[in-house]
């Protein structure tokens, strides 16, 4: 590798990356005149991302790579680190740069690198939910949040946390001068503008962002009216109560989206101000049970906390992730309330319908 005083950063890649988390540190570090060097496992391959927006050649393999070329090693996540993981000499590379003490960055499913090499044990770590559990087994301190850092480990958990993750990559490197010689917000700023150097770096654009704010809105409208109605129509003071909750939590939900979109500068749409959950369940609350209600309700939660969990990692701006990952962890702790309910109170109607097995005894 040609002799360079810039910084040199090594991006680990196999196909199926999730596109943002390679594009934004990748546009980020070449934008502050950083060397990025591309690491696949073959050479002469061009790699393709998850969403099909990334395609990229390797300038290298990492068997061929020597670490001490390299200032910092980025591991994206996506599908691509369960590929990576079964390279020796991938996982080797960054064993390697552990050992010589060189940064080290990973997103989303990237720790699943760090587990292969042994690489987590007693250290404060992040990464996607769905690997927690993963990582905790491989001895890491499991932290949620958006960015955690250990000695020379930098770790977040998905494409909504990007914006700070790139940001802690380059303040660590001496690279803080980020866009046009402005210096970048400090990462535990949580009132910085993320969503703006995420658009910058590739990321969501501002009216993705608001899009997908206007769909959260028209959701949360539908279930909190939703709600209220099966609170009015349940007989059964206990689900009644619960439906009371829900609904008072969905209105909380609708005030941070309405917040997070007047900080954008921007009004909720038209299509998001109308939900008509009325007009659709009336006909259907006529014949309705609290069981049917409880059943219906169940649904409708578990519909929500999908699209909320979905939304919550789509969109690479912090704010807007962290509002809509709430909505996502409070429709799943109603959902979980709701199931109890619904089961507690199917029972003793399955119970008294079950038919009688076994033959009956005679006596004389």
């Amino acid at each position: 590798m040609a002799a360079t005083d810039a910084k040199q950063i090594a991006i680990l890649i196999e196909n199926d990356v999730e596109d943002v988390e390679f594009q934004i540190p990748y546009t980020a570090l070449r934008n502050v005149g950083a060397e990025v060097v591309v690491l696949g496992s073959r050479t002469n391959e061009t790699y393709k991302g998850k969403q099909g927006k990334v395609s990229v050649k390797a300038d290298a393999t990492t068997t061929e790579a020597r670490v001490e070329d390299f200032d910092a090693v980025i591991i994206p996540g996506g599908m691509a680190p369960d590929k990576m993981r079964i390279n020796m000499k991938t996982v080797r590379f960054v064993q390697d740069a552990f050992r010589q003490n060189k940064l080290v960055a990973a997103v989303c499913h990237g720790p699943q690198v760090l587990i292969e090499g042994d690489l987590l044990r007693g250290k404060r770590a992040t990464g996607y939910r769905a690997i927690r559990k993963d990582m905790q087994n491989a001895g890491a301190v499991y932290v949620d949040q958006p960015l955690v850092e250990d000695g020379n480990l930098i770790t977040s958990r998905h494409p909504g946390d990007l914006p700070i993750f790139t940001t802690a990559i380059l303040r660590r490197l001496g690279l803080s001068l980020g866009i046009k010689g402005v210096a970048l917000p400090d990462e535990n700023d949580r009132t910085a503008e993320w969503w703006k150097l995420g658009e910058q770096w590739g990321g969501s654009s501002k009216s993705e962002i608001v899009s997908a704010i206007n769909t959260a809105i028209r959701g949360e409208r539908y279930a909190a009216e939703a709600f209220e109605n099966y609170a009015d129509k349940a007989t059964d003071p206990e689900p009644r109560g619960v439906f009371r909750e829900i609904h008072s939590t969905k209105l909380r939900h609708i005030q941070l989206l309405e917040g997070r979109l007047a900080e954008l500068g921007e009004k909720e749409s038209f299509q998001a101000a109308a939900s008509g959950a009325y007009a659709t369940l009336k006909s259907w609350f006529q014949s309705s049970d609290d069981v049917a209600i409880l059943q219906r309700a169940l649904g409708d939660l578990q519909t929500g906390v999908n699209d909320a969990w979905y939304s919550s990692i789509q969109y690479t701006d912090p704010t807007t992730s962290a509002i809509l990952d709430e909505i996502a962890t409070d429709t799943a702790k109603h959902e979980t309330r709701v199931e109890e309910l619904y089961e507690a109170r199917q029972k003793p109607s399955q119970a008294k319908a079950a038919p009688t097995t076994g033959a009956a005894v005679r006596t004389s």
